[in-house]
């Protein structure tokens, strides 16, 4: 490997390839219309820029994660208003036809919808054993993310995904 001189603008640098890297090259360079030189230094700052790349990567997970939050949010406001046009129509109907009420379908339709709510800390969960049906004792939340919960344990804190958990009583009812 030959160097030249450090303080030029420009440096030459020659180095030497397998043929496997080459032949690797030059069918990048026929795919692309780019030159050796032009991938090879793209190849280097891909290499030198590798704390780059995390910290990107963290930037687009929390992009991600934001617009999943927002999406789950519309979701429940359109399922919220949803329900709301139901009852109003439950009621109307109600109204109009009392015989109605006594058929099991109508009441059936009338039921209401249990209400869902988010996890939040204080809350108490029964956590599910992995490669079991059954679940380990009460534990506490205490900290959440938008799928994953920490609970307290005889051990020390532990992070689950919060599909493995089961919500038991909120810290209001306690």
């Amino acid at each position: 490997m030959e160097r030249s001189d450090i303080k030029s603008p420009n440096h030459f640098l020659t180095i030497e390839l397998s043929s496997e890297i080459y032949a690797s090259l030059l069918a990048k360079v026929e795919n692309t219309g780019k030159t050796e030189s032009e991938l090879v230094m793209q190849g280097l700052q891909h290499i030198l820029n590798e704390d780059f790349e995390e910290e990107r990567f963290s930037a687009l997970e929390m992009a991600l994660e934001q617009k999943l939050r927002q999406y789950v949010e519309k979701l429940l406001e359109e399922r919220i208003s949803s329900t709301a046009t139901v009852e109003r129509f439950t009621k109307d109907e109600r109204h109009t036809n009392f015989d109605a009420d006594r058929n099991p379908q109508n009441q059936q339709n009338s039921m209401p919808i249990p209400t869902i709510r988010p996890l939040q800390i204080g809350d108490r969960v029964l956590i599910l054993e992995p490669d079991s049906p059954y679940y380990m004792a009460k534990l506490l939340v205490t900290k959440t993310s938008l799928i994953r919960a920490t609970v307290e344990t005889d051990t020390g804190e532990k992070t689950f995904l919060k599909r493995d958990l089961r919500f038991v009583e909120s810290q209001s009812e306690i």
